[in-house]
């Protein structure tokens, strides 16, 4: 009998799950911790209205030492509303990280699969993770298919210096209640044309979704960019700090050795400088970008707005996510980065090759908040 069960988490198991996830550091020259105070499971409900958070628990000692997410959520999938599948926030105890237990994870996803919610999921690694992309992402022996879909470009945009707004016949506002369902239907229009693009609803953004898919956002952190009067481009911007963080843990020893130096040079020249070990990021999302006729002048205001409205507040900088072949993407040139790639896997068992034979070639669109 095997000393290893999985489960479904309950509430019992929230505090062991928050332990699990700050023990579990993202490893580099800059390693950091995420953290999911003062509810593990206040982020799960951003990830999909169904969601399964999945536990590992070792039946000795009754500790939690593994966990990973499987949601479904209403999206686009070669322009048609389907269930499309995201798999996240894969953590497993270092002691275990060479056994039979990841095998066992996907046998057990697979057992979750058969409710036919959706035929194929995505999934992104970061690209320094090696350990991941030579294990999960690599095809092995009862791991299901993992399909390389390319980068999403998730940079650091540093808040350093207000910037001259673009040049651009349009009018830029904040969200109303009034503007909701225009709002979102540009959203949604702009959205059939990407590959595994959310699909909204107004409930989504009024009502319970404060608690639930769109927790601390509202309405008026829209940024709408307006042409004679109709929406064209939105961007929102979301602070998720209350329940999810980022939090310093260390340097390597060149950063370490360099660091007070180049702080010392980036305060003298306004540029971003490299935290304390144990501090917690600062920093929001750019989320919900879309854009009609992925217009980069528009975008490139919006951002611009978005941009000069924070410098000079609390906040470090803000994250953003667009795929490589994005047209979006170049409006991104004009700031300083703190560079952050992914790989994008499109991650399916048998009965979904299929569906993913027949994804065509829309530039992919994942919204990184919600991830």
């Amino acid at each position: 009998m095997s000393r290893f069960a999985f489960e479904l988490a309950r509430a019992e198991h929230e505090p062991s799950l928050r332990r699990l996830f700050a023990e579990n550091e993202m490893e580099g020259g800059i390693r950091v911790s995420f953290r999911r105070e003062p509810n593990y499971f206040y982020a799960s409900g951003l990830q999909g209205a169904f969601h399964q958070v999945v536990a590992a628990r070792d039946k000795l000692s009754g500790e939690i030492i593994g966990v990973g997410t499987r949601a479904v959520r209403q999206g686009f999938l070669n322009g048609n509303v389907d269930g499309v599948g995201y798999l996240a926030d894969l953590r497993l105890e270092s002691r275990h990280r060479g056994g039979p237990l990841v095998a066992r994870a996907y046998r057990y996803l697979q057992a979750l699969h058969a409710d036919g919610r959706a035929l194929i999921y995505f999934t992104l690694i970061a690209e320094g993770n090696r350990r991941a992309l030579d294990t999960i992402a690599a095809s092995r022996a009862g791991i299901p298919a993992y399909k390389d879909f390319g980068r999403v470009l998730s940079p650091a945009v540093n808040l350093l210096r207000q910037k001259r707004p673009p040049a651009a016949d349009i009018e830029i506002t904040r969200g109303s209640r009034d503007l909701l369902p225009e709002i979102v239907g540009c959203l949604n229009r702009n959205h059939r044309r990407r590959q595994f693009a959310p699909c909204y609803t107004l409930e989504d953004f009024s009502g319970d979704a404060a608690g639930g898919s769109a927790r601390d956002f509202s309405v008026r952190d829209f940024y709408v960019a307006l042409r004679g009067g109709k929406v064209t481009g939105v961007l929102g911007k979301w602070d998720q700090n209350a329940f999810k963080q980022t939090v310093i843990t260390g340097y390597s020893k060149k950063i370490r050795t360099l660091r007070p130096a180049y702080n010392l040079a980036a305060k003298l020249l306004g540029c971003a400088s490299f935290p304390a070990s144990g501090a917690f990021l600062r920093a929001f999302y750019a989320s919900f970008i879309a854009v009609d006729h992925d217009d980069v002048t528009v975008f490139g205001a919006l951002l611009r707005q978005l941009y000069n409205d924070h410098v000079g507040t609390h906040y470090n900088y803000f994250l953003v996510g667009l795929h490589e072949r994005d047209p979006l993407a170049l409006a991104l040139s004009d700031y300083a980065l703190t560079p952050f790639t992914a790989r994008l896997f499109v991650v399916h068992f048998e009965d979904g090759e299929e569906l993913f034979r027949s994804l065509d070639g829309r530039v992919p669109y994942v919204e990184l908040a919600m991830l």
